[in-house]
């Protein structure tokens, strides 16, 4: 059975702040056509008992054929983001319950901490405290924490204490707070735009993490980065060809592309055997975005993509086993 490194949970006291906040973004508010929507920073999300219930998770894990999940909370929802007053609250009790529900059932879960973003120290004392007291494995993080090396500076103190404490990172589409406006609603084709839109940035990120000397200090810190490292791996060989004519004497962007995993997560077979021929086999790992993706259709896209056996193995499984068991 698979092992999903991209997965999301809402813990019911979370769903019930948020129903609470009324007109602040975020919120969960009644769906126009019945039922509920999150309304996040930036368009809003269908939201259903798949976010928060724990025995119907565990159910479609079963049906699905996924053994184990690494939960946590999805940074475009932007409660990590919010004045530090807000999100303090907020990210420590969702810490709090999935730090229980991993305790509860830790052969299916584990879970990596929100972090209130607005406050450096408060950040890094709530990773100390998710990491040594909680048992959670690291933290998710905004991929525009990573748009730049002057913007990865400002989260180095977080990396150090990763460090120190051997967490893990997962890069994710989200905003730091105080960072550049949201861009507006696109005018039309908006769900192609926005699919651009995010893949442009994960990829922005993975030329500051890949290319630039930010990671070498933190020997001791594991990092993977969502949607397949975003454009990266369709553009890398335009770099490539880039450098060898303006600036030889630089490393090509290709032979730096191992110091990052990356999950599958909502892409297909034809993106996935592009992700393998540039990051290898042994640095990509099954993410399905459940439950916002189709799980089934990522399974499927693993299977479809022509790789070996070995290959499919290591994806599925194998890859995230070895992460997982150091992390423990």
């Amino acid at each position: 059975m698979a092992i999903d490194l991209h997965a999301h949970w809402v813990p019911r006291e979370l769903a019930r702040a948020l129903r609470e906040r009324s007109d602040a973004v975020p919120r969960i508010e009644p769906g126009p056509a019945g039922g509920e929507r999150l309304v996040m920073p930036i368009g809003t999300l269908a939201f259903h008992p798949g976010y928060v219930e724990p025995a119907g998770r565990l159910a479609f894990m079963d049906r699905v054929g996924v053994r184990r999940q690494l939960l946590s909370l999805p940074g475009l929802f932007g409660v990590d983001s919010l004045p530090v007053a807000e999100s303090a609250p907020l990210v420590r009790g969702f810490n709090d319950a999935l730090a229980a529900l991993c305790r509860t059932h830790p052969l299916r879960f584990a879970g990596l901490a929100a972090l209130p973003l607005a406050d450096t120290d408060a950040a890094v004392a709530e990773l100390r405290r998710a990491r040594q007291d909680l048992g959670l494995l690291g933290a998710i993080l905004p991929v525009d924490a990573f748009l730049c090396e002057a913007d990865a500076a400002r989260i180095a103190p977080i990396f150090a204490a990763g460090d120190e404490l051997g967490a893990h990172f997962f890069v994710h589409p989200g905003r730091m707070p105080g960072n550049r406006p949201l861009p507006p609603a696109p005018r039309d084709h908006e769900l192609a735009r926005r699919a651009l839109a995010v893949q442009h940035e994960v990829g922005e990120a993975m030329v500051t993490l890949l290319l630039s000397e930010f990671l070498q200090p933190w020997s001791n810190v594991t990092v993977h980065v969502a949607n397949l490292g975003g454009t990266f791996p369709a553009v890398v060989e335009r770099m490539d060809h880039m450098v060898q004519l303006r600036d030889p004497a630089r490393s090509l962007p290709s032979s730096r592309a191992h110091r990052v995993w990356v999950d599958c997560a909502s892409l297909g077979a034809g993106a996935l055997q592009q992700a393998v021929r540039v990051f290898g086999a042994d640095k990509v790992v099954l993410g399905t975005d459940c439950p916002i993706f189709d799980t089934e259709r990522t399974l499927a896209a693993v299977r479809e993509a022509g790789l070996s056996a070995p290959d499919q193995q290591r994806i599925l499984t194998g890859n995230a086993d070895a992460l997982l068991a150091r992390l423990a």
